[in-house]
């Protein structure tokens, strides 16, 4: 909670009146795909990236038009490196490689979303689904789904 939510709106509330003074700035801040709908065992990540995501989206929308641009990075899952095998985590055990999307890539089309005015990238086929999914399914029928996903790894 304090990593998620309150390290990201007070860091981002110290940077922010230097910007505005300038007249010039831009501040990506890490959201997630998983803060768009409801994750039964994983609820705390999920409520936090909600906060990210919706915080993110409303100080754009108050900054208009001051020369300091938000954006919102959404992505799925992002691999650092690629883990032995006997000392990798369930996750990465279970989502398979191609889901993956590299360090290099996410921060890559991050930065172009973030110069481009973007008000939400969504790099990789996990969160692009997850998106889609938030948008158009029923909750009743997504949460489900996705809590068994996380139960099996192991979220309580």
């Amino acid at each position: 909670m304090q990593l998620n939510a309150v390290a990201v709106h007070d860091l981002t509330l110290a940077v922010l009146p230097g910007m505005i003074e300038r007249k010039a700035g831009g501040i990506l801040i890490s959201g997630s795909a998983a803060g768009n709908s409801p994750i039964p065992y994983n609820a705390t990540y999920a409520a936090t990236k909600a906060f990210v995501n919706t915080f993110s989206e409303s100080l754009r929308g108050e900054l208009r038009g001051s020369g300091v641009h938000v954006t919102v990075l959404a992505p799925g899952p992002v691999r650092t490196e690629l883990p032995d095998a006997s000392e990798a985590s369930l996750v990465e055990k279970l989502v398979p490689d191609f889901l993956w999307i590299s360090t290099e890539h996410t921060a890559r089309v991050s930065l172009n979303a973030l110069e481009r005015n973007k008000m939400r990238v969504v790099p990789g086929l996990t969160s692009k689904a997850m998106s889609v999914a938030s948008q158009y399914a029923p909750r009743a029928i997504v949460a489900p789904i996705v809590g068994a996903f996380y139960k099996r790894l192991g979220g309580s």
